[in-house]
């Protein structure tokens, strides 16, 4: 891909950035917004507010897999993950919390 001559990144775990093309599309629920990936690359966390009920889904990296849907909440929305892995932080919108989830495990903390 390319974007006014310059070399476009990008953080879709499908792109292949050094051909451009797009890979398979991963289903990772309805409403897909979000997208937080841990600093070590192994996982995307994406935000699905259209679910019912509206999760949030781990995606491994190293096989583009969804995993199983984790509920975070009414409206999961922005997702922030700590630099030593261990916990993402999802926003949900309307509600004004914070919902902490331990990577680990893919276990929301309520």
């Amino acid at each position: 891909m390319r974007a006014h001559g310059k070399l476009l990144l990008s953080i879709h775990p499908g792109v292949n950035t050094v051909t451009g093309k797009a890979g398979k599309a991963i289903k990772a629920g309805t409403q897909a917004g979000a997208i937080a990936i841990t600093p070590d690359g192994r996982t995307a966390y994406v935000s699905c507010e259209g679910s019912n009920p509206p999760v949030v889904v781990p995606i491994r990296t190293a096989t583009n897999t969804a995993g199983k849907a984790i509920n975070a909440g009414p409206f999961p929305g922005s997702i922030a993950i700590t630099p030593n892995c261990k916990n993402a932080y999802v926003v949900n919108e309307f509600s004004s919390t914070v919902v902490p989830i331990r990577t680990t495990t893919d276990i929301a903390l309520k």
